[in-house]
């Protein structure tokens, strides 16, 4: 069921446009419309304090219960158009967990095991740059980004322009990262701390392509989109595609680069907010035991901070919440899941700044609280 609601609101003299576009449902019922009105109450009140109180000029979100994906669309692009249901946006780091997916099927398929020395599937790599004192990296490891390894082993200078990284991520390519990591050395022993790693989740989706003879972006339409039933998510774009992507703003002004080419394991998939509410409903209506699998905590506490494949837990023994950020040059995403409750968010905006995945964070909280509370 479709519908639509126009709501208009004054923020800094000009006047923004919010409409929610979208009811669409996957095998289920759509909710009655008490609930269908509450939802839309909850979610346009915190998405307008978030439009209203910050840079943010636009925000697209899917939200999932009983079954039920609704997407909604509020503000405008710089342009002066409105987001909508067709528009595609960089989900950045959020890939993560779609290559988590993978994972778990390469583990339940018995190609992998957590727990092995990650230089048994990495046979290019020079195993002293793999370990530490004598413990090894593993790929537990590096899918709960214990492993020591940094950020990224390359592309991180601070003085680099936009357009300067982008070029850098672009020739700093799987060959490269091998090279790269067979001259480093670790500085700490892997499993000792939790340190966020672009590098590891690539090493991850180097050791898939090995293991299944195949690249990563076949993998994920095998392994993850046929599961999930994305059907608008991409990791290279056609002519047609590319018209739809939305580039977004930084805070400072600089304007984006064109990084709609840019691919790895570690954030380079592109999506629509309906194909994001199909990825979210996967995880909570779907019996299938590769998505049990990829929740699955791996690392931290049952009663606090932790992390599934590639998924960041929290308070899995009450609060159960799954949850990943995703930022690009242009575009900042934020993910939750609460499959004991059958609730999922995702929200996108085309506008990068050092607050907007928090600010995503903590609206995304709110709206799920309120709705428990409704």
């Amino acid at each position: 069921m479709c519908y639509s609601t126009i709501l208009k609101k004054r923020k800094r003299r000009r006047l923004f446009t919010m409409f929610i576009a979208c009811v669409f449902v996957l095998g289920c019922s759509t909710p009655n419309m008490t609930e269908q009105d509450k939802q839309v109450e909850i979610i346009n009140e915190e998405v307008g304090k978030l439009i209203a109180d910050t840079k943010i000029s636009a925000v697209s979100v899917a939200f999932v219960t009983e079954g039920a994906v609704s997407t909604y669309h509020y503000g405008e692009f710089v342009d002066g158009s409105i987001p909508s249901d067709n528009a595609l946006y960089d989900i950045g780091s959020i890939t993560k967990t779609h290559v988590g997916l993978i994972l778990a099927q390469a583990v339940s398929d018995e190609l992998i095991e957590l727990d092995a020395p990650i230089s048994r599937y990495l046979e290019r790599v020079n195993k002293d740059a793999l370990q530490y004192q004598g413990v090894e990296i593993t790929v537990r490891h590096l899918a709960t980004h214990i492993s020591g390894l940094p950020t990224d082993l390359s592309c991180d200078g601070a003085n680099l322009l936009p357009d300067e990284r982008l070029t850098c991520f672009i020739a700093h390519d799987d060959e490269n990262l091998i090279n790269i990591l067979n001259g480093y050395t670790l500085q700490e022993k892997p499993g000792s701390r939790y340190r966020y790693s672009n590098a590891g989740v690539r090493l991850i989706g180097i050791v898939l392509e090995a293991l299944y003879n195949a690249p990563i972006e076949q993998l994920l339409k095998r392994y993850v989109f046929k599961l999930t039933g994305q059907i608008e998510t991409y990791a290279q774009f056609s002519e047609s595609e590319r018209a739809r992507w939305r580039r977004g703003i930084h805070e400072n002004g600089v304007p984006t680069p064109d990084a709609s080419d840019y691919f790895n394991a570690a954030g380079g998939l592109k999506s629509t907010v309906p194909d994001m509410g199909r990825y979210l409903s996967y995880y909570l209506n779907s019996n299938n035991k590769i998505a049990e699998k990829a929740l699955t905590l791996l690392a931290g506490d049952e009663d606090g901070l932790g992390r599934a494949y590639i998924w960041n837990t929290f308070r899995l023994d009450s609060e159960g919440q799954y949850y990943h950020g995703g930022g690009t040059f242009g575009t900042s995403a934020w993910i939750s899941i609460y499959p004991k409750e059958g609730l999922g968010i995702f929200l996108v905006t085309p506008y990068v700044s050092e607050t907007a995945q928090e600010q995503l964070n903590i609206t995304a909280n709110t709206i799920i609280e309120k709705y428990r509370q409704r």
